[in-house]
């Protein structure tokens, strides 16, 4: 499914966290109908005993780019259906899922959407990938040459310092230990 979304950060971020809106139509149990995501992450850090959520579960500066996406594509593969924004798509996938796979209502609406957005996809060029193979990029094994077998740092290095320390002559009788004995 090709959707297409808005990430907004606020001016105090990394304090506070980013917004996510789907602008494409995505019928989940955490996507409210309007498109806005409803993810633990992207909740500001207060204390709200009333969301059921652990402050741990809620926006903290260490979050990034990073962890916010891999958050949403979590939840969108794994819904949560405890807390849902769209009750409709959550009750449905609960039966979905209860049936495994038997009641076809929330799958048929799933369906149509993924072909809505290829279809979006196509019209803005964008190649939706529609097997493991095409979501798989393989690169082909280079031949191996000399050069590419070389080490990254230069492995003479310590050898012009092995080289000078041979040349000078020590004395070790009449070193100078520095503790102001000799």
């Amino acid at each position: 499914m090709c959707v297409q979304a808005h990430v907004k950060f606020p001016i105090d971020y990394p304090y506070s966290p980013p917004s996510v809106r789907f602008l494409s139509k995505v019928w989940h149990p955490n996507v409210y109908e309007n498109g806005d995501l409803c993810i633990s992450i992207l909740h500001p850090p207060v204390d709200d005993p009333q969301s059921g959520e652990l402050p741990s579960e809620r926006w903290n500066p260490t979050q990034n780019v990073r962890t916010v996406l891999l958050s949403v594509i979590s939840l969108l593969n794994e819904p949560n259906t405890f807390s849902p924004a769209n009750v409709d798509a959550s009750v449905m996938y609960r039966r979905w899922k209860e049936s495994r796979g038997k009641d076809k209502e929330y799958e048929n609406i799933i369906r149509k959407q993924v072909a809505a957005s290829r279809q979006e996809a196509e019209k803005d060029n964008v190649v939706v990938p529609t097997t493991i193979e095409e979501y798989c990029i393989k690169h082909k094994a280079q031949p191996t040459t000399e050069a590419d077998m070389t080490d990254f740092y230069d492995d003479d290095y310590g050898d012009d310092m092995e080289d000078d320390m041979e040349e000078e002559d020590f004395d070790e009788d009449n070193e100078d230990s520095g503790n102001g004995e000799s």
